[in-house]
């Protein structure tokens, strides 16, 4: 059974600039804190998403600040996923990936580990294609669960 570590190696893909590597580094480290709050089966891809919004969100800030993933503080994290006055969830999708553009990402392309990672978390699971039964099924954008990976459930402290 591969673990939730060996996992996000393959949620991160393979090459993209090195803050990259780092924040995907950094977030290993983070979530190696609390294996007690992490399983190696994730049925509907929330510790997926929120694991790898975590990774991005660290990647953003490294490199926008010109820091180390490692020194990215918990509140530009907050600061980033965080909805300005007026804004929907969907105006904080398109701010994320505003940023990821801003710092060279073309967001639909194929080849690069950053873009591929954020056409996941910018995905709309929507409930209205769950089936009746399954009253448990994720919705809302990927990029969303991010509150599950730095929530008092999980209490990621960095």
């Amino acid at each position: 059974m591969t673990t939730i570590i060996e996992q996000s190696r393959t949620w991160q893909g393979l090459g993209g600039p090195a803050e990259w590597s780092q924040a995907w580094e950094r977030t290993r480290e983070l979530i190696g804190l609390r294996p007690d709050r992490f399983s190696d089966h994730d049925s509907d891809g929330t510790q997926e998403d929120g694991i790898s919004a975590l990774a991005t969100a660290l990647y953003i800030t490294a490199r926008e600040q010109r820091i180390e993933a490692a020194a990215v503080p918990r509140q530009a994290i907050d600061d980033l996923m965080d909805q300005r006055p007026g804004e929907t969830v969907l105006d904080t999708v398109r701010r994320w990936e505003a940023h990821l553009e801003n710092l060279g990402h073309d967001v639909d392309c194929t080849t690069d580990p950053v873009s591929a990672r954020w056409r996941r978390l910018r995905l709309e699971h929507d409930p209205e294609d769950r089936s009746w039964d399954d009253s448990l099924a994720r919705h809302g954008y990927g990029l969303t669960a991010i509150h599950y990976v730095l929530s008092g459930h999980v209490a990621l402290v960095f």
